[in-house]
């Protein structure tokens, strides 16, 4: 009898679906991008793109947003039906044989505001062992650089035209810097007796505290 052939994974069959080379973003698809009108269309157009981009790259990515085909008064209007927080892509990847969890804005303006800098440390400041990504189409300042250098977790700020070089990039990081990510410490304690506290909540003084289970997620390295 002939062997049985192995069932594709689910990765397998992503990565042979979109081929890198025919999927990263030209400048040509940029300026073609940038000519559409409606802004919610010319975004979405941003984000399916980079969905093919990243999971070209063996990167693990979920669109947040979903839509809704509404029929009204004869015409088809699309109605959000999933909010996003200001999320648009998130997933995990391996690097280092290690899964480091992320997070995406997309951005498909003529230039990229600093705010969006802040928005990303902002929705990190609350998720452990993630890094941030944020994917434009048009110009950057120089200070956003210097921003993204004082965040408590990585931020990588790349142009979609150079989106199918981010698995390289991150990889690159970690070998030579280590990636940042904010860590997050849990402590479930069964019995505390005389317990003071500092302005932070953390035990500064107990007379007795028993079955203490501590877990962390997260790192955070140089």
């Amino acid at each position: 009898m002939p062997p049985k052939k192995r069932k594709r994974t689910e990765k397998e069959m992503i990565i042979e679906n979109y081929n890198l080379d025919e999927v990263k973003a030209t400048k040509e698809w940029t300026e073609k991008t940038f000519k559409i009108l409606n802004t919610r269309v010319k975004g979405d157009t941003l984000e399916e793109k980079a969905v093919q981009i990243l999971r070209a790259q063996n990167i693990t990515t979920t669109m947040t947003k979903a839509h809704l085909l509404k029929e009204d008064e004869g015409k088809l209007r699309l109605r959000k039906i999933i909010g996003d927080g200001g999320i648009d892509l998130f997933g995990e990847m391996v690097i280092q044989n290690q899964t480091l969890q992320w997070i995406a804005q997309c951005k498909m303006t003529k230039q990229l505001e600093n705010g969006t800098i802040n928005e990303m440390k902002g929705l990190l400041s609350s998720r452990p062992n993630t890094i941030g990504i944020i994917i434009h189409g048009g110009n950057k300042s120089r200070q956003i650089e210097s921003m993204i250098e004082t965040a408590n977790s990585d931020i990588f700020v790349c142009h979609i035209e150079e989106l199918h070089m981010i698995r390289n990039q991150i990889e690159a990081k970690s070998i030579q810097q280590g990636i940042r990510t904010i860590a997050m410490t849990q402590m479930k304690v069964e019995e505390m007796e005389e317990v003071e506290f500092d302005i932070f909540g953390r035990i500064t003084k107990a007379k007795r505290i028993k079955n203490v289970d501590i877990q962390t997620w997260g790192s955070q390295s140089k």
